[in-house]
């Protein structure tokens, strides 16, 4: 488990920025997201602030239009994916993810005996296992995503923090396991 630290203890949420993805699109910050209103939103404001609208206006008006078109897409693409949504919320609460983060030496081991297990079947040419491990992985990853939401809606920052690291090294070995499958 993560090392709580006093970063992850219900700080003061962080005002919204200028640049506030949901603000952006017009939604209320929440992990829980309507993607069906999601792409509702987004496809409103992107025809509104298109750049082809602007077509013929001097060369600062459509650079300012491509710029809220790229924000707009930005936004989308960071509330559309769970785990950035999910970082965005935390950063924004106040709770930053660092590069050098504990975690429960358990888990690291039983990572890296993961890796070692794929690596071997990796060489040895056994897509079954490759898949099989992939498949047991992709559980893992709904499991911790479908956490979220509760610990979201319980304001449990220092858990939050602790399953998007623990998401990082789940996704990093399905990137392995893609990588693995390719080569065949």
């Amino acid at each position: 488990m993560a090392n709580p630290s006093s970063s992850d203890r219900a700080p003061a949420a962080a005002p919204a920025r200028p640049d506030d993805p949901f603000a952006l699109l017009g939604l209320t910050p929440s992990y829980d997201v309507d993607l069906a209103a999601l792409e509702r939103a987004f496809f409103e404001r992107s025809k509104a602030a298109h750049p082809d609208r602007v077509a013929a206006a001097p060369a600062a008006e459509r650079v300012a239009a491509l710029s809220r078109s790229r924000a707009l897409n930005d936004a989308y693409q960071l509330i559309k994916k769970p785990v950035s949504r999910a970082e965005y919320l935390l950063e924004r609460a106040g709770v930053t993810i660092g590069a050098n983060e504990r975690l429960d030496p358990a888990f690291l081991m039983e990572i890296l005996e993961l890796r070692e297990e794929l690596a071997e079947a990796r060489v040895a040419g056994n897509v079954a296992r490759v898949e099989q491990l992939q498949r047991a992985m992709q559980a893992r990853r709904a499991d911790a995503l479908g956490a979220l939401s509760g610990l979201f809606a319980a304001g449990d920052h220092a858990a939050i923090k602790h399953r998007l690291i623990v998401l990082r090294y789940i996704h990093r070995y399905l990137e392995e396991c893609d990588a693995a499958l390719d080569e065949e």
